[in-house]
């Protein structure tokens, strides 16, 4: 039986990863305003959907319920499948400020990853950035909330709008630099995967460079999602300004991680993509075609924002004009972009 990762609440959309909010931090309920679902190729969605415990436009988190929502969704499948979900993560927030629920199911478009074997070292980072990492992830969800978490990427490590955040940011952008051979001694060989969630957001404050990079792709690759996570995100927002590391990374090596059961993987790497598929090269669509295409067309179908990035690398895919493209991306309908993949 496939392992299923249970969250009780993640808060992402495009965070730096922490396992999972406590219950009772999320300062209100609001609807749901989206379930979606990935890898259910051969399942019937329709019945799925309808054996849930909550539904769109019910008021989350469910008042007089155990705080334990993601296990009570889990079981639902587990009834209908015979399987457990391979993930289930509530996410804040869509464009009317509503929750989110992304559900894995084991169907044939999810396939398991292969990862990195967990390291044992004792390699830490010290008290003070792990506590500054700390302090990023509560300012980076309170500017969510607040609908303050606008970020400059232009200098190739993350700088949110929301001065609280940026503070924090500005702190370890000055400490990483100065410290990076032992940021990747924690990242590479740390036994505590804390610390090495920590230490990829972490290198991405440090100089931009191929060892930088290295790095990275690497710990994409971790045996725990909160480092994969974080590695992924710090690549993505390097490659935003500097194409030309950008171009040293092959595409194959991600392809994988759009087909993996976890939601974090499908939100991070599919961002990353993007942005390698904007030349057009076409090893790398034709790459993508044969590595993932069914798991970009479950995604292409999804409601919220998610969906755009899976839309345009789709779109590249089929050989759509790239004005056509960002049209059919924000505008529909998906479905042509959808069968020109498909047939292209």
């Amino acid at each position: 039986m496939r392992e299923v990762i249970m969250a009780p609440l993640i808060l992402l959309l495009m965070l730096p990863a922490r396992s999972a909010a406590q219950p009772g931090s999320v300062p209100d309920r609001r609807p749901i305003g989206e379930i979606e679902f990935f890898g259910y190729k051969g399942l019937d969605v329709g019945r799925i959907r309808a054996a849930l415990p909550f539904h769109e436009g019910d008021l989350f988190p469910p008042q007089n319920a155990d705080d334990d929502s993601a296990s009570r969704i889990n079981q639902s499948i587990r009834e209908m499948l015979g399987r457990d979900a391979t993930d289930v993560n509530v996410v804040c927030c869509d464009g009317r400020q509503f929750f989110m629920i992304y559900i894995g199911l084991p169907g044939a478009s999810s396939r398991v990853v292969a990862l990195n074997r967990a390291p044992t070292g004792p390699a830490r980072l010290p008290a003070d950035i792990m506590e500054l990492n700390g302090q990023l992830d509560d300012a980076w969800m309170k500017a969510v909330f607040r609908g303050n978490a606008t970020e400059d990427r232009s200098q190739g490590f993350s700088l949110l709008a929301d001065p609280d955040a940026r503070a924090i940011q500005l702190k370890l952008r000055s400490y990483a630099p100065n410290h990076e051979r032992d940021i990747r001694r924690v990242l590479a060989t740390s036994g505590d995967a804390r610390h090495r969630a920590a230490a990829a957001m972490t290198l991405g404050y440090a100089r931009a460079s191929v060892t930088q990079v290295n790095a990275l792709v690497d710990a994409c690759f971790d045996a725990d999602g909160s480092v994969r996570n974080n590695a992924v995100r710090a690549l993505d927002v390097l490659f935003e300004a500097r194409g030309d590391l950008a171009k040293r990374v092959r595409i194959d090596r991600f392809i994988p991680l759009l087909t993996s059961g976890q939601w974090t993987d499908h939100n991070k790497v599919i961002h990353l993509v993007e942005i390698l598929t904007r030349p057009r090269n076409p090893q790398v669509l034709a790459s993508i075609r044969a590595g993932a295409l069914e798991n970009l067309v479950e995604m292409a179908r999804w409601r919220s924002e998610h969906a755009w990035d899976a839309r345009l690398v789709l779109g590249r895919v089929a050989g759509i004009d790239e004005t056509r493209l960002q049209e059919l991306t924000h505008q529909g309908p998906v479905d042509e972009i959808i069968s020109a993949a498909s047939a292209h």
